[in-house]
């Protein structure tokens, strides 16, 4: 009978050292997120201030104490339309897709039923059976940029360029994706508990600045909420020139001393599906500027 038990014991002993260790990781409090632009009613309150482009009150956007309740919507169009450098990349967007979609065939490869692409950029990310996962535009670009033999790396300046080109045709148009249900609800919900995971040298999270800390200074910069900001990439920025989201999203990264993944990895497009989600009914609106 000893011998049975110590048998037992050295399996049970060994298949304990067998199971793959499993990261440690700390979380910001989950909240729940309404996949729509109006959820920031109940986040920051302050979506009444810029849910209408139109009506934007631009004596805040000079206030410091109060500019992040525009949520930065001051700087999209028309702001300083003539001269900044979200301009140059349209037009250099412009020029490469049309040598792209010659034949018509790179519009078709990026989804656009019947060629029109009005609608393109709002339904992205998407799930794309030749891919057989869920991609952002910018890595079906990349996809559809290869089968012609063209290079356009995600998170290149031509790769954004286009995308950028994209987007504003659809200008005016509301991001629309559907994360009810199948791999886009899954990636979603892989989304929101990135959003919430701590990590890096400084054991933050997204969550930590843009839930719990909107409205206060990190350094120059007033926190604002993760409501709406899909809508306006890729974004001209002053310091990096042409930024994708997930290029973004490798800034922060950066920023916050954490190893940042590269442009089109899921995790990034799982965030990409959440913060698009959280712009679901807000309209598309590039070329936008942002100076930090």
């Amino acid at each position: 009978m000893k011998t049975l038990f110590s048998i037992l014991a050295a399996v049970t002993s060994f298949a304990a050292l067998a199971q793959p260790e499993i990261p440690y990781r700390e979380y910001e409090p989950l909240d729940q997120y309404e996949p729509h632009v109006s959820g920031d009613l109940k986040l920051s309150g302050s979506y009444q201030y810029w849910k209408d482009p139109a009506k934007l009150d631009y004596r805040m956007a000079g206030n410091p104490d109060e500019n992040w309740k525009l949520n930065w919507k001051f700087m999209d169009p028309p702001f300083n339309q003539a001269v900044h450098g979200g301009h140059f990349a349209l037009d250099r967007g412009e020029k490469l897709f049309k040598q792209l979609d010659a034949h018509h065939r790179f519009a078709v490869c990026l989804g656009a039923k019947k060629g029109k692409l009005k609608h393109l950029r709002a339904g992205y990310p998407r799930w794309r059976d030749d891919l057989k996962h869920v991609a952002g535009l910018e890595e079906a670009i990349e996809y559809c940029g290869a089968r012609q033999g063209r290079v356009l790396q995600n998170g290149s300046y031509d790769n954004s360029a286009i995308s950028l080109y994209l987007a504003s045709l659809g200008n005016g148009q509301p991001i629309a994706i559907d994360v009810a249900k199948g791999p886009l609800k899954e990636a979603f919900e892989r989304g929101r508990h990135l959003f919430h995971t701590r990590v890096g040298a400084f054991n933050f999270s997204c969550s930590s600045c843009h839930t719990h800390n909107i409205g206060k200074r990190l350094r120059g910069n007033v926190i604002t909420t993760p409501y709406g900001d899909a809508a306006h990439y890729p974004v001209y920025r002053t310091q990096f020139v042409l930024q994708s989201l997930h290029l973004r999203f490798a800034e922060c990264n950066l920023d916050t001393r954490t190893q940042p993944l590269l442009p089109g990895s899921q995790p990034y497009t799982d965030l990409e599906v959440f913060m698009t989600a959280l712009t679901n009914g807000y309209p598309i609106s590039v070329p936008a500027e942002r100076d930090w």
